[in-house]
């Protein structure tokens, strides 16, 4: 698990709430987070976000610091246990990811981005 600033902890925070409500407005049946109670959690492994509609969707949020090789044993833990997830990034550190990814052999990740567009928070290539 990473470790965040306060101001990247925040930053993680809007991420997810940004992502679930994306979810929420094109209605999933499900859309569980860990932000408020540790309810985004799949056979002991802790994820961001889980999305259900009707497929479920495994999501990992990282953040401008959190993208390390440090993080890949985590990646790598979630893909072995659970199966394909999703990997949200800064898109500066889409690049960084891939190396990471492809370095620790990681398998069933899909990559995933965002970016701020006129102080809006936008995201890229979403399942």
């Amino acid at each position: 698990m990473a470790i965040r600033s306060p101001k990247e902890a925040k930053m993680h925070e809007t991420i997810i709430r940004a992502l679930a409500k994306v979810y929420e407005q094109k209605g999933a049946s499900q859309v569980l987070t860990n932000l408020d109670d540790n309810s985004a959690v799949v056979q002991g492994i802790s994820v961001d976000l889980i999305v259900k509609n009707p497929f479920t969707l495994h999501f990992k949020v990282e953040t401008e610091t959190s993208v390390k090789e440090g993080e890949a044993i985590a990646w790598k833990s979630i893909a072995e246990k659970i199966g394909t997830f999703f990997l949200m990034v800064p898109e500066p550190l889409k690049q960084e990811a891939l190396r990471i990814i492809n370095k620790n052999n990681i398998k069933n990740i899909r990559l995933c981005y965002y970016k701020i567009v006129e102080n809006k928070l936008k995201f890229v290539n979403l399942p």
